[in-house]
């Protein structure tokens, strides 16, 4: 109760000096609210058509594997994992990509790293310009995960909001086109891989067979020579496990060249890029609510103040700071 009452009794007869102090602090909010860029965010969501990702698993690929003999698992790899796409996005090459692309921006086209630059002589340095716009953009793009499914969320921030509906769409094309490239580029080395050993094997496969035959022309009475039947059977087993090396690997061939027509598109797109209609910062509500509570934390502390100083050891602390004035 003692704190109520000195609280009303100061807000009576500091009425004046607090409405001058409330005054002040209200200026210095609205001059932050003003001089704040405004926020537009664009926001857009994906999902991943990878094996671990989705179960859209491709039927075609589901039935080719079913005529493998071994268990070739490593079609599916760890390259199509959603969490690389974070990465992506943070990388320098994907963004200087982005920055290098050309936006309307106060009616004109420039690129972004020149947008986001704060001058624009003509003496400038283009890789630092590139480098304050790469830390720019990189601020400017959140990525948040689902952790229950393979959603992806993303949202583009700028103080325009037909740059930040821009932008988004610019990330969503580059980042589709960079992971299908890279996506694909390892396939093809994987198929080109898989060619040079099917060659391989056919070549040696060939040999082992006219290696065969000619033993048989040569050797007439295998059949009533043991040694001459172990060697045949020899011949025949080196035969078989090359053949059935060659097979799988047909199949395997088939597997991937399946995939590769899978990768043609790694990202399923759920919501597209919107145009932000309201800004998302800065809030004049929040603004409001940061105002009240400051001004109401400085009188309160200053009703702590006073209480303390009227306070015994308030006195106390006072008189000793006196003293020690006086013998100074």
């Amino acid at each position: 109760m003692e704190i109520i009452k000195t609280t009303l009794y100061l807000l009576k007869t500091k009425k004046k000096q607090l409405s001058y102090l409330f005054l002040v602090i209200s200026s210095l909010f609205v001059s932050l609210y003003i001089i704040q860029d405004r926020i537009y965010i664009s926001n857009l969501k994906l999902a991943h058509n990878s094996k671990d990702g989705s179960a859209n698993s491709s039927s075609l690929s589901s039935i080719v594997s079913s005529f493998s003999s071994g268990n070739f698992t490593s079609v599916g790899s760890s390259t199509t994992n959603f969490d690389m796409i974070p990465e992506v996005l943070s990388s320098r090459s994907f963004l200087n990509k982005i920055l290098e692309k050309e936006f309307l921006y106060n009616g004109k086209m420039e690129k972004l790293y020149l947008i986001y630059s704060k001058e624009k002589s003509s003496d400038f340095s283009i890789p630092l310009l590139k480098l304050d716009g790469r830390e720019k953009l990189s601020e400017n793009i959140s990525v948040r995960k689902n952790l229950n499914n393979p959603v992806i969320n993303i949202s583009i921030s700028s103080n325009d909001k037909q740059l930040s509906f821009d932008i988004a769409n610019a990330v969503l094309e580059q980042l589709k086109l960079d992971l299908t490239n890279f996506q694909i580029e390892r396939i093809n080395k994987k198929i080109k891989v898989i060619k040079t050993q099917i060659e391989s094997s056919l070549t040696e496969l060939t040999a082992l067979e006219e290696d065969l035959r000619n033993f048989r022309v040569n050797n007439s009475s295998i059949l009533q020579s043991p040694t001459l039947r172990m060697q045949e059977s020899t011949k025949l087993r080196d035969i078989l496990v090359l053949s059935n090396t060659y097979s799988s690997l047909k199949v395997e061939l088939e597997l991937t060249k399946v995939k590769y027509f899978e990768e043609a598109n790694v990202l399923q797109l759920i919501d597209a890029p919107n145009l932000p209609l309201r800004k998302s910062a800065p809030r004049l509500r929040y603004m409001l609510l940061s105002l009240v509570l400051t001004f109401s934390f400085i009188i309160l502390f200053y009703v702590y103040a006073t209480l303390f100083l009227a306070s015994d050891l308030g006195k106390e602390i006072k008189k000793t700071i006196s003293d020690t004035k006086e013998l100074e």
